[in-house]
């Protein structure tokens, strides 16, 4: 190599050096912006981020580290995204599966905090955790747990206490407000329960079956007290044959198998981001459509997690009501 080459390379890597120094890489620089002047909490969904939010108010600086639209349970982490993490003050994963990438990057474990911890004996497994083919998105498997937990308002409530107990820890001078604000939440959650109630009290001996598009909403209809007969669709706009086959399937087979439930009418729980055209599919075999909001993704018309988790059981009931009273 050449006087003048190795000279050429060394003023190349010199330049490199001080603009490295001068524009120092920051933590967040992929879209995150910090308040410095307060800890860092990092939350991985958008339930989370709610109740954290409620319950530290000012006085913590609350990031998703998952991107706006994006589900957690389907993320892949950044390096910039795990140096987020890493430097944060405390770390509240919703749990129960939905995190799937976090055994794939080095957290600090004494700040990384599971908010599920504390009813891990009422998981909900998926039995029949098989893969399947799903049109164009190939094959899909279902495995492990259901991961929607909050959708039933008393793990919801047991989530908000789990985060509204870390918040204390890392800032115990704000425990009273942390506490009045978890007990603000409490309270509205708690009037989900009620709802729950008369929902139950209306499809007394009704006659009416509950199918879902997927496994997620076992938690609120295992509140309910209910059976739920779930497909495992795929999150494509349209639904393959195999899957429009498995929706006929399982109407048929329901209304075969003398099921206690009883009836032929048949309310059908579907994702509120699925098409229109899959809606259609499914009244035209004969199914009444329910839309549930699984909260995963922002929606600032919808408001809060609670507001958005009311809407849920305000069609559900609608819906009650109309079969009821046709």
């Amino acid at each position: 190599m050449s006087a003048g080459l190795r000279f050429s390379q060394f003023i190349g890597t010199l330049i490199f050096l001080i603009a490295g120094c001068g524009q120092p890489e920051q933590p967040g620089s992929q879209g995150h912006n910090f308040d410095k002047g307060k800890p860092l909490v990092v939350v991985t969904s958008q339930p989370l981020l709610n109740m954290a939010k409620a319950v530290a108010g000012d006085a913590a600086d609350v990031q998703l580290v998952v991107p706006a639209n994006t589900l957690s349970r389907r993320w892949s982490p950044t390096a910039d995204d795990v140096r987020v993490m890493q430097q944060a003050q405390l770390i509240l994963i919703s749990g129960a599966g939905y995190e799937p990438w976090k055994s794939h990057v080095s957290l600090p474990g004494s700040r990384l905090r599971d908010t599920a911890a504390g009813y891990y004996d009422q998981f909900i497994r998926i039995p029949d955790a098989v893969t399947h083919q799903h049109g164009p998105d190939g094959s899909h498997s279902h495995p492990g747990t259901v991961w929607a937990t909050w959708l039933d308002p008393e793990l919801c409530a047991a989530q908000l206490h789990a985060v509204a107990a870390n918040c204390g820890r890392l800032m115990p001078e704000r425990t009273k407000d942390i506490a009045a604000a978890e007990a603000r939440m409490a309270a509205e959650i708690e009037t989900l329960s009620l709802t729950l109630t008369s929902i139950k009290k209306s499809r007394s001996n009704n006659g009416i079956k509950i199918f879902s598009d997927a496994p997620h909403y076992q938690y609120l209809i295992q509140r309910l007290g209910w059976s739920l007969h779930y497909l495992h669709w795929g999150e494509a706009e349209t639904l393959s044959d195999a899957e429009k086959s498995e929706l006929l399937d399982a109407f048929k087979a329901a209304d075969s198998t003398g099921d206690p439930d009883g009836g032929n009418a048949r309310i059908f729980l579907m994702d509120s981001r699925r098409s229109a055209d899959v809606e259609d599919f499914v009244r035209v075999a004969g199914g009444v459509v329910v839309r549930i909001d699984l909260c995963e993704t922002p929606d600032v018309e919808s408001g809060t997690l609670v507001a958005r988790m009311k809407s849920n059981l305000l069609r559900l009931q609608d819906v009650l009501k109309i079969l009821k009273n046709p």
